[in-house]
């Protein structure tokens, strides 16, 4: 009765469960702006710019995410100060000391959350947790107990099944304040004496832990070492264990039963450019540093989603790294052209990435007359650049032929950097063709792109 009494009291101190605009509203971040910034100095504008890192939208993956975590973490709650789970802290000890044990809670509760990087999983988790009350602590005087709804470990880059344990005693012990790692440490436990030693911690504290970057499990040999760990540890704590990490660690999971029945829970890939995303975009062009801000219009979005493949983190940083380009270089106007070449210059190791999409609209068929006259135009530039190149050639084999190398040596330098600048203008020229083609027909831009770069370095060979 008195255990059933104590659980009582545990449920009543944790948070309710949030909905609708009550939960968008907590998860909601919306930085201080005001449209005076855009009239201040270069540098403070700069340094304000990053506070564009902190905007977050709540999106339908957020609102899973938050139900899958909080309802995980009441689960878990249900099982403490109960009978079977004093029972389970007495198999915790005959394991640590050595002998025979079973498993008394079971370990039903584990799920993952899978997703391309980018997308924003791991902000999405901390502002559930936030939005869910993981980040206090709940106590209870009798029996005295301190609970944490939540800890974030990471899977360790070689898989070591000792060293994430002891990083979840030392998550424990930067909350409550406690020893648990450095008496681990000392003590120099087995593995399985150490799981032991950790899931009694974890039936006394814990209601959650989310292990990040899982995808180093496949990555190791001794991957499957760790999840027999956490298997082990979920049975012998009754609480949850959530694993995030790249779409790749689903092959893994898929390979045997067991691990696929572990691993249910959530799959997200990059976004469509729907309401949300036109929503998202208009946000976020709202927190403009430039000195001349501007309007967004539908070509714009296009491009930013042709640009950013539908991945919020690269469409953050492509807004935040173009507004830098436009107030660097004197433009200070965030316009289609300044957001296409900063895709084309400061974000070329993203680009082989990003899945392209092209965002068709009813009235925007396209030119193939246009596109063509364009490709033309770059292939007759191309072919005379080619015969420059030749007769330059063969002229410099002729007069070494005649001994005049020495004196025609400052002359070819010449001539080729001479031929630099005009491969240069070609590239430039070419490139303004293409933007002009894709304003007019409304192709994919960058498929143009990409095809004027290809031409441009037959070019500059």
């Amino acid at each position: 009765m008195q255990n059933n009494d104590a659980n009582r009291r545990l449920m009543d101190s944790f948070p309710p469960m949030l909905f609708g605009k009550d939960l968008d509203e907590r998860l909601m971040c919306m930085p201080e702006y005001s449209p005076d910034i855009c009239q201040a100095d270069a540098g403070t504008r700069l340094i304000q710019l990053s506070r564009m890192a902190d905007i977050y939208i709540p999106s339908q993956m957020t609102r899973e995410i938050y139900s899958k975590l909080y309802l995980s973490m009441r689960r878990a709650l249900e099982k403490k100060q109960t009978m079977d789970s004093v029972r389970q802290g007495v198999q915790n000890h005959r394991r640590i000391i050595g002998q025979d044990y079973n498993s008394v809670l079971g370990g039903e509760d584990s799920f993952s959350i899978l997703g391309k990087a980018g997308i924003g999983k791991s902000t999405a988790i901390a502002r559930s947790l936030m939005a869910s009350g993981a980040d206090e602590v709940i106590t209870l005087d009798a029996p005295y107990t301190n609970i944490i709804p939540c800890i974030s470990v990471q899977c360790p880059h070689d898989c070591s099944v000792k060293g994430m344990l002891l990083s979840i005693l030392g998550a424990v012990d930067t909350v409550l304040g406690t020893r648990y790692q450095e008496r681990a440490v000392v003590s120099r436990l087995t593995v399985d004496n150490l799981i032991g030693v950790v899931s009694q911690v974890a039936a006394n504290h814990i209601l959650l832990i989310v292990v990040d970057e899982c995808q180093n499990i496949i990555r190791n040999r001794h991957g499957m070492n760790v999840v027999s760990a956490l298997t082990q540890l979920i049975n012998s704590s009754g609480i949850a264990i959530c694993l995030v990490g790249l779409p790749e660690t689903e092959l893994f999971f898929r390979e045997e039963m067991h691990l696929a029945r572990r691993s249910i829970g959530l799959s997200y890939t990059e976004m469509t450019c729907d309401d949300f995303f036109v929503e998202l975009c208009h946000v976020l062009y709202s927190y403009q540093y430039v000195a001349n801000p501007r309007s967004l219009t539908p070509e714009v979005i296009e491009v930013l989603y042709q640009c950013s493949g539908g991945v919020i983190g690269i469409l953050l940083s492509l807004l935040v790294e173009a507004q830098q380009v436009a107030i660097l270089s004197g433009k200070e106007e965030l316009t289609r052209e300044v957001i296409t070449e900063t895709f084309r210059t400061r974000m070329r190791n993203v680009r082989d990435f990003v899945e392209v999409k092209s965002v068709k609209r009813p009235q925007t068929a396209g030119n193939p007359a246009i596109k063509e006259k364009v490709l033309k135009t770059a292939r007759a530039q191309t072919e005379n650049t080619t015969v420059k190149r030749t007769e330059s050639t063969l002229g410099n084999r002729s007069e070494n032929t005649t001994g005049k190398r020495m004196e025609k040596s400052a002359e070819n330098i010449a001539e080729r950097e001479e031929g630099r600048k005009i491969a240069v203008r070609m590239q430039e020229d070419l490139l303004n063709d293409l933007l002009a083609c894709a304003r007019e027909d409304k192709t994919d831009f960058t498929e143009l792109l990409r095809g004027s770069e290809l031409i441009a370095m037959e070019i500059a060979v």
